[in-house]
């Protein structure tokens, strides 16, 4: 017959501090940050979890904590704490911060909806959690780089977004890079942010394909009477896998070398493309690989990382860079004489 484990001093400690630290987390603590902060393996985590919900329930037989699953993620939190009047503070400071974000879309419908919500929420606090977020706009703020005007857009995208929700079909008179005009019969799909830009994602009757589309360089849109059935099999993380950035291309494996431990550390700590794997070498470089449909954005990335990275392969991205290298090269040299 197998013993019950008996409960120790450190067994309750820590889960009094895991109670204390689940009161300000309304949204979940994840199970990675509780074990890291409480120091314990997840199969002592489960244990705790195994207990709690057997002797810690509602009135209604229900257990006070639940697990909560974000993507990979499992989070624990009190049963329907979303709900709380705490949580709604967390609610508005989670809108305010994205709202933050949203700076390149200044002057804009969506970014008028979403101040809307914003005014809206604060009325609905309490007085004393209005007071929480006196410094809110100090506290959590954004720096947008280089990031596109669509101040001038805003009827444009009003439309964009009455035909997405919609489903209508739109006839879309696109510049494109150089000016060069075509008019697409189009069915958007998806409105996308990228670095500080809009894209619109959907089929172009044009071409027979799915397409990209930069907003800016949408001369005019007009709302077509004829509506198009969403595709079932369409999904923009699907239609973007792999690609590093907006510029589909063949698939390819890419090999940089990272020189220092500096730009390791650097590039490490980000989700640069969701095949990347970073492998230390003796030497004190950083072999960085993945496997990306398409390299035209990707080698501007590498120039921005120049003394630092080096291509090993495909031989075409390095020839392509070490060309451009030269060029600039020679620009500086003409600069100086």
């Amino acid at each position: 017959m197998k013993t019950r484990r008996r409960p120790t001093y450190g067994a309750a400690t820590r889960l009094a501090r895991l109670f204390l630290e689940l009161l300000s987390r309304p949204y979940g603590w994840s199970f990675e940050a509780i074990q890291d902060e409480l120091s314990i393996s997840e199969r002592t985590l489960e244990r705790y979890l195994s207990v709690c919900r057997s002797e810690l329930v509602y009135p209604d037989g229900r257990p006070v904590l639940e697990v909560v699953r974000r993507g990979d993620r499992r989070l624990l939190r009190f049963a329907g704490s979303v709900g709380s009047t705490d949580a709604n503070v967390y609610q508005a400071v989670f809108l305010y911060f994205t709202l933050t974000v949203l700076t390149f879309l200044e002057g804009t419908v969506l970014k008028h909806g979403v101040e809307d919500l914003w005014e809206r929420l604060q009325r609905t606090l309490p007085k004393t959690q209005r007071l929480r977020l006196t410094n809110v706009t100090r506290q959590f703020y954004a720096v947008p780089f280089a990031a596109k005007d669509y101040r001038d857009c805003d009827e444009l995208l009003d439309k964009i977004v009455r035909c997405l929700i919609d489903q209508y079909q739109m006839r879309i008179d696109y510049a494109g890079v150089a000016g060069e005009g075509k008019t697409h019969d189009f069915d958007p799909y998806t409105l996308v942010a990228y670095r500080g830009g809009l894209y619109l994602i959907g089929y172009s009757h044009l071409y027979r394909q799915i397409i990209w589309l930069a907003v800016e360089r949408i001369r005019t849109a007009e709302k077509l009477a004829e509506r198009f059935d969403y595709p079932q099999k369409y999904s923009p993380e699907k239609y973007t896998e792999g690609m590093f950035g907006i510029i589909e291309g063949p698939e390819t494996l890419v090999e940089l070398l990272l020189l220092n431990p500096e730009t390791a550390a650097f590039l490490s700590s980000r989700r640069i493309h969701p095949t990347q794997r970073f492998r230390r070498r003796r030497d004190g470089t950083t072999l960085l690989t993945m496997k990306v449909r398409g390299t035209a954005e990707l080698a501007s990335w590498i120039l921005s990382l120049a003394p630092w990275v080096k291509v090993l392969r495909p031989a075409s991205l390095r020839d392509e860079i070490a060309g451009r290298l030269r060029d600039a090269a020679r620009l500086y040299e003409r600069a100086g004489r």
